[in-house]
């Protein structure tokens, strides 16, 4: 017994093989994507320096000096504010940045170290 509508037609088909492609390109935004992360460090609202963290061969510090000193300590893939003269210390505990959209700042010395790159996860935050 034939029918007169079947069940796919050659434009439900195509329709269906454009909306795989969408789906497809969806997720592959979501895949990480290469770039060296690069530490950008400012102090004063100006930038001081920018590294490219998969570039330094070797652990290297660097002071930055003014009314509170801060130690920044730049190692292969990692950055971390390891000494600072401010009375809380919490950007010395914030601890090493290894990612993109990862910071730390002291603000009483207005220094801020953060990560960019191409493979921002797009996570606001994160715990642990």
């Amino acid at each position: 017994m034939s029918s007169r509508f079947p069940l796919f037609r050659k434009r439900d088909l195509l329709i269906f093989l454009l909306a795989a492609v969408l789906a497809g390109a969806g997720f592959l935004q979501w895949l990480p994507k290469s770039g060296a992360p690069v530490a950008v460090i400012e102090q004063d609202g100006k930038e001081i320096r920018r590294v490219e963290l998969s570039s330094i061969p070797q652990p290297e510090t660097l002071v930055l000096d003014g009314e509170i000193s801060v130690t920044i300590l730049l190692e292969p893939g990692q950055v971390s504010i390891i000494h600072s003269d401010c009375p809380d210390q919490i950007c010395v505990n914030t601890g090493t940045l290894t990612r993109p959209g990862q910071s730390a700042v002291c603000l009483p010395a207005r220094v801020s170290v953060r990560i960019v790159g191409e493979n921002n996860s797009g996570i606001d935050g994160m715990t642990g």
